[in-house]
Protein backbone atom coordinates (compact mmCIF):
# COMPACT_ATOMS: atom_id res chain seq x y z
CA UNK A 1 0.00 0.00 0.00
CA UNK A 2 1.55 3.10 -1.16
CA UNK A 3 1.74 5.61 1.84
CA UNK A 4 -0.34 8.99 0.57
CA UNK A 5 -3.12 6.13 0.06
CA UNK A 6 -2.94 4.50 3.41
CA UNK A 7 -3.31 8.16 4.82
CA UNK A 8 -6.16 9.07 2.43
CA UNK A 9 -8.07 5.64 3.36
CA UNK A 10 -7.74 4.70 7.01
CA UNK A 11 -11.22 4.81 9.25
CA UNK A 12 -11.66 3.60 12.45
CA UNK A 13 -13.31 0.04 12.19
CA UNK A 14 -15.80 -0.38 14.94
CA UNK A 15 -16.48 -4.09 14.60
CA UNK A 16 -14.10 -7.33 13.99
CA UNK A 17 -14.15 -10.97 13.45
CA UNK A 18 -12.62 -12.87 16.48
CA UNK A 19 -10.35 -14.58 14.34
CA UNK A 20 -7.31 -14.57 16.10
CA UNK A 21 -4.41 -12.03 15.04
CA UNK A 22 -0.86 -13.73 15.12
CA UNK A 23 1.54 -12.39 16.79
CA UNK A 24 4.28 -11.67 14.04
CA UNK A 25 1.72 -9.32 12.45
CA UNK A 26 1.35 -7.82 15.93
CA UNK A 27 5.14 -7.57 15.67
CA UNK A 28 5.79 -6.39 12.18
CA UNK A 29 3.57 -2.92 12.84
CA UNK A 30 5.49 -2.73 16.24
CA UNK A 31 8.40 -2.57 14.68
CA UNK A 32 7.88 -0.16 11.89
CA UNK A 33 5.90 2.55 14.23
CA UNK A 34 8.63 2.29 16.92
CA UNK A 35 10.08 4.59 13.86
CA UNK A 36 7.79 7.41 14.76
CA UNK A 37 9.19 11.18 15.71
CA UNK A 38 9.82 12.05 19.28
CA UNK A 39 10.60 15.12 21.25
CA UNK A 40 14.87 14.79 21.25
CA UNK A 41 14.06 11.39 20.60
CA UNK A 42 12.83 10.48 23.79
CA UNK A 43 10.55 7.91 23.14
CA UNK A 44 8.03 8.59 25.80
CA UNK A 45 5.94 5.21 25.02
CA UNK A 46 5.25 2.27 26.48
CA UNK A 47 2.53 -0.74 24.96
CA UNK A 48 1.01 -3.37 26.75
CA UNK A 49 -0.69 -5.83 24.14
CA UNK A 50 -3.27 -7.13 25.22
CA UNK A 51 -4.22 -10.97 23.98
CA UNK A 52 -6.67 -14.31 24.54
CA UNK A 53 -8.72 -14.50 27.50
CA UNK A 54 -6.95 -11.39 29.85
CA UNK A 55 -8.75 -9.86 26.88
CA UNK A 56 -12.51 -10.91 27.23
CA UNK A 57 -11.85 -10.77 31.41
CA UNK A 58 -10.21 -7.24 31.36
CA UNK A 59 -13.09 -5.84 29.00
CA UNK A 60 -15.30 -7.79 30.84
CA UNK A 61 -14.30 -5.47 33.83
CA UNK A 62 -14.84 -2.30 31.81
CA UNK A 63 -18.62 -3.15 30.58
CA UNK A 64 -19.60 -3.98 33.92
CA UNK A 65 -17.94 -0.58 34.90
CA UNK A 66 -19.80 1.41 32.36
CA UNK A 67 -22.84 -0.39 32.53
CA UNK A 68 -22.98 0.10 36.47
CA UNK A 69 -22.46 4.11 35.67
CA UNK A 70 -19.29 3.82 37.92
CA UNK A 71 -18.06 7.70 37.89
CA UNK A 72 -14.75 7.14 35.44
CA UNK A 73 -11.48 8.24 36.52
CA UNK A 74 -9.40 8.58 32.80
CA UNK A 75 -5.39 9.44 33.95
CA UNK A 76 -5.42 11.91 30.99
CA UNK A 77 -8.76 14.08 30.89
CA UNK A 78 -10.90 14.03 28.45
CA UNK A 79 -12.69 17.02 27.49
CA UNK A 80 -16.30 18.07 27.92
CA UNK A 81 -17.12 21.10 26.15
CA UNK A 82 -15.85 22.34 22.64
CA UNK A 83 -15.63 25.33 21.11
CA UNK A 84 -18.87 25.39 18.50
CA UNK A 85 -16.86 24.76 15.06
CA UNK A 86 -15.27 21.38 16.87
CA UNK A 87 -18.50 20.78 18.53
CA UNK A 88 -20.20 20.89 15.21
CA UNK A 89 -17.69 18.40 13.92
CA UNK A 90 -17.94 15.93 17.15
CA UNK A 91 -22.03 15.88 16.60
CA UNK A 92 -21.69 15.65 13.18
CA UNK A 93 -19.47 12.58 13.76
CA UNK A 94 -22.01 11.15 16.18
CA UNK A 95 -24.75 11.58 13.90
CA UNK A 96 -22.94 9.98 10.31
CA UNK A 97 -22.11 7.25 12.53
CA UNK A 98 -25.69 6.33 13.49
CA UNK A 99 -27.56 6.86 10.93
CA UNK A 100 -24.62 4.96 9.17
CA UNK A 101 -25.95 2.33 11.48
CA UNK A 102 -29.36 2.73 11.08
CA UNK A 103 -29.97 4.06 14.54
CA UNK A 104 -32.29 6.88 15.19
CA UNK A 105 -31.50 9.79 17.47
CA UNK A 106 -34.26 8.71 19.71
CA UNK A 107 -33.28 5.20 19.83
CA UNK A 108 -31.62 5.72 23.35
CA UNK A 109 -31.53 1.69 23.60
CA UNK A 110 -29.39 1.12 20.34
CA UNK A 111 -27.35 3.73 21.43
CA UNK A 112 -26.42 2.70 24.79
CA UNK A 113 -26.04 -0.81 23.45
CA UNK A 114 -23.26 0.54 20.67
CA UNK A 115 -21.36 2.54 24.19
CA UNK A 116 -21.24 -1.06 25.33
CA UNK A 117 -19.42 -2.39 22.45
CA UNK A 118 -16.93 0.60 22.28
CA UNK A 119 -16.46 -0.23 26.19
CA UNK A 120 -15.70 -4.14 25.06
CA UNK A 121 -13.11 -3.11 22.01
CA UNK A 122 -15.99 -3.81 19.77
CA UNK A 123 -14.80 -6.94 19.84
CA UNK A 124 -11.72 -7.15 18.90
CA UNK A 125 -8.93 -10.08 19.43
CA UNK A 126 -6.12 -7.56 20.66
CA UNK A 127 -6.02 -4.13 22.46
CA UNK A 128 -2.81 -2.29 22.38
CA UNK A 129 -2.63 0.10 25.64
CA UNK A 130 -0.41 3.04 25.24
CA UNK A 131 1.15 4.14 28.65
CA UNK A 132 3.80 6.40 29.81
CA UNK A 133 5.43 7.36 32.75
CA UNK A 134 3.78 10.19 35.11
CA UNK A 135 7.26 11.66 35.86
CA UNK A 136 7.15 12.83 31.96
CA UNK A 137 4.16 15.52 32.13
CA UNK A 138 1.70 15.39 29.66
CA UNK A 139 1.46 18.03 26.81
CA UNK A 140 4.49 16.85 24.84
CA UNK A 141 4.45 13.41 25.42
CA UNK A 142 1.04 13.11 24.15
CA UNK A 143 2.19 14.71 21.46
CA UNK A 144 4.68 12.21 20.81
CA UNK A 145 2.13 8.98 21.95
CA UNK A 146 -0.19 10.83 19.39
CA UNK A 147 2.37 10.46 16.63
CA UNK A 148 3.47 6.99 17.61
CA UNK A 149 -0.48 5.41 17.93
CA UNK A 150 -0.92 6.96 14.63
CA UNK A 151 2.16 4.60 13.30
CA UNK A 152 0.30 1.82 14.63
CA UNK A 153 -2.91 2.37 13.23
CA UNK A 154 -1.58 3.22 9.24
CA UNK A 155 1.05 0.24 9.87
CA UNK A 156 -2.00 -1.77 10.71
CA UNK A 157 -3.84 -0.59 7.92
CA UNK A 158 -0.72 -1.22 5.46
CA UNK A 159 -1.62 -4.93 6.64
CA UNK A 160 -5.52 -5.54 6.07
CA UNK A 161 -6.17 -5.26 9.79
CA UNK A 162 -8.51 -2.34 11.29
CA UNK A 163 -7.78 -0.25 14.47
CA UNK A 164 -10.05 2.40 16.74
CA UNK A 165 -8.11 4.14 19.08
CA UNK A 166 -10.70 4.50 22.21
CA UNK A 167 -10.19 6.72 24.72
CA UNK A 168 -13.07 4.85 26.43
CA UNK A 169 -10.62 1.83 26.55
CA UNK A 170 -8.69 4.55 29.20
CA UNK A 171 -11.96 5.77 31.26
CA UNK A 172 -11.21 3.21 34.28
CA UNK A 173 -7.13 2.94 34.49
CA UNK A 174 -7.47 1.28 38.15
CA UNK A 175 -8.90 -1.47 36.35
CA UNK A 176 -6.60 -1.41 33.21
CA UNK A 177 -3.60 -1.36 36.31
CA UNK A 178 -5.38 -4.61 37.53
CA UNK A 179 -5.27 -6.73 35.03
CA UNK A 180 -2.06 -5.59 33.15
CA UNK A 181 0.28 -5.14 36.38
CA UNK A 182 0.57 -2.10 35.57
CA UNK A 183 2.55 0.20 38.76
CA UNK A 184 0.88 3.44 39.93
CA UNK A 185 3.69 5.62 38.38
CA UNK A 186 2.69 4.40 34.58
CA UNK A 187 -0.68 6.70 33.23
CA UNK A 188 -2.76 5.06 31.07
CA UNK A 189 -3.01 7.31 27.23
CA UNK A 190 -5.42 5.35 25.19
CA UNK A 191 -5.98 1.92 23.89
CA UNK A 192 -6.37 0.84 20.66
CA UNK A 193 -8.75 -1.71 19.44
CA UNK A 194 -6.88 -4.11 16.77
CA UNK A 195 -7.88 -7.02 14.95
CA UNK A 196 -9.25 -8.31 10.85
CA UNK A 197 -12.67 -5.97 10.23
CA UNK A 198 -16.04 -7.13 9.60
CA UNK A 199 -16.76 -6.44 6.30
CA UNK A 200 -20.49 -6.78 6.74
CA UNK A 201 -20.89 -4.43 9.73
CA UNK A 202 -22.65 -1.22 8.96
CA UNK A 203 -20.37 0.82 11.25
CA UNK A 204 -17.34 -0.16 8.75
CA UNK A 205 -19.20 1.56 6.18
CA UNK A 206 -18.81 4.79 7.74
CA UNK A 207 -15.99 8.00 7.18
CA UNK A 208 -16.16 10.93 8.65
CA UNK A 209 -15.06 13.77 6.13
CA UNK A 210 -12.51 16.42 6.51
CA UNK A 211 -12.57 20.24 6.38
CA UNK A 212 -10.58 21.54 3.19
CA UNK A 213 -7.01 22.82 3.38
CA UNK A 214 -8.83 26.37 2.74
CA UNK A 215 -10.18 26.03 6.42
CA UNK A 216 -7.37 25.40 8.50
CA UNK A 217 -4.26 26.54 6.43
CA UNK A 218 -2.72 29.86 6.09
CA UNK A 219 0.27 30.43 3.74
CA UNK A 220 2.67 33.06 4.46
CA UNK A 221 5.77 34.04 1.84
Amino acid sequence: MELLDGLTTRRSIRAFIGQPLPRDLIIMVLDAARWSPSWGNTQPWELVVVEGEKVKQLTQELVAAFAGKVPPNPDVPMLQTFPDDYKARYTACAAGLFGTMGIARDDKASRWAHMVKMTGAFGAPVIIYVIFNAELGEPYTMFDLGAFTYSICLGAHALGLGTCIEAQLARYPDLVRKHLNLPASHKVAVGIALGYPDPLAPANAFRTDREPLAKFVRWVA
